[in-house]
């Protein structure tokens, strides 16, 4: 039994390990007659042998090893995943994880893997690797991570298309070339469906992204405005009476967007729009917990207006 106090990464390096030792027979016999030994193959446990030690780097080089054989099992594949995940937090192990030509193995996951779970975490790696980290982010870059996983944003697997929105933000708040690579593949026509989506954690996760990269920058504004996002986000604002977190994130995305840009709404449009903005203000206006709906909403109406 494990002990509960042990966290998942140690546990996870444990199965890794084992992994390394079940597939080296230290009593292993001579080859038989008319068997010719496996050179690729004792090359291959000798890596994984030398890569069983406490250092991160050499922990992250066996999980690499088991992600690149093609006969570990899906169990062994999540598992390297877990011992990855438990170092790459730090900047150093991150920049190891690229330099150890680990991309490659997490791109293919990305890419061809069947099971979503893995696929997932594969994703989720990528995340967390780019996360304020201007070299991992240069290098999946590079390696061109974000075509996949804009492609991953029409999959019928909600998670995965969630999963992928964390891995672009990663890759492209704060970081122009990211941005420009994401525009490149036609990143903004991909993400507009997600707006469309029932899920909220998805629609929220979406619109948070386009709120944050439009509030900072009046090019990119103006490319989801002409990408025709805010009648998107417009479809989905509600007259709400109190704290909501989907309609903050609609109200700060449209304020966003709003923001010194034409949005060639038409006149029935803009009045509904405004109607609705002012019983928000009014419905919420004296809430402490609504002070940023609030904020947001007058934002729009201000800037419907042409203050």
């Amino acid at each position: 039994m494990s002990d509960s106090n042990t966290p998942r990464g140690a546990l996870s390096l444990q199965n890794v390990l084992k992994y390394t030792v079940q597939h080296h027979d230290k009593n292993g016999t001579e080859p038989k007659e008319n068997e010719t030994p496996d050179v690729e193959k004792s090359k291959f446990l000798e890596e994984a042998l030398t890569a069983m030690t406490t250092d991160a780097s050499k922990e992250l080089k066996a999980a690499l090893i088991v992600l690149e054989d093609g006969e570990s099992s899906l169990d062994e594949k999540k598992d390297s995943f877990e011992v990855i995940r438990s170092h790459i937090d730090d900047l150093d192990n991150a920049n190891s994880l690229v330099k150890l030509g680990g991309n490659k193995a997490v791109l293919r996951c990305i890419k061809d893997e069947a099971d979503s779970e893995l696929r997932i975490s594969a994703i989720e790696t990528v995340a967390e690797m780019a996360q304020n980290n201007i070299f991992c982010q240069n290098a999946l870059i590079n390696d061109k991570f974000l075509p996949e996983l804009v492609k991953n944003l029409s999959n019928n697997n909600e998670n995965i298309v969630r999963s992928s929105i964390y891995a672009i933000s990663s890759l492209i708040r704060n970081f122009e070339p990211g941005y420009k690579e994401f525009k490149r593949v036609k990143g903004i026509k991909a993400l507009v469906p997600c707006l469309k989506s029932s899920n909220t954690n998805l629609y929220i996760k979406a619109a948070f992204l386009i709120a944050s990269l439009t509030s900072k920058d009046k090019s990119v504004r103006e490319d989801f405005v002409k990408a025709e996002v805010f009648p998107v986000l417009l479809d989905n604002l509600k007259p709400v009476k109190e704290f909501d977190v989907k309609q903050e994130t609609t109200l700060f995305a449209l304020s966003s967007l709003s923001l010194e840009t034409d949005l060639k709404l038409s006149t029935e449009k803009r009045k509904e729009a405004l109607a609705t903005l002012e019983q928000i203000i009014s419905k919420n206006k004296q809430s402490q917990d609504c002070e940023d709906m609030v904020s947001y909403a007058r934002s729009i109406v201000d800037n419907l207006n042409g203050r």
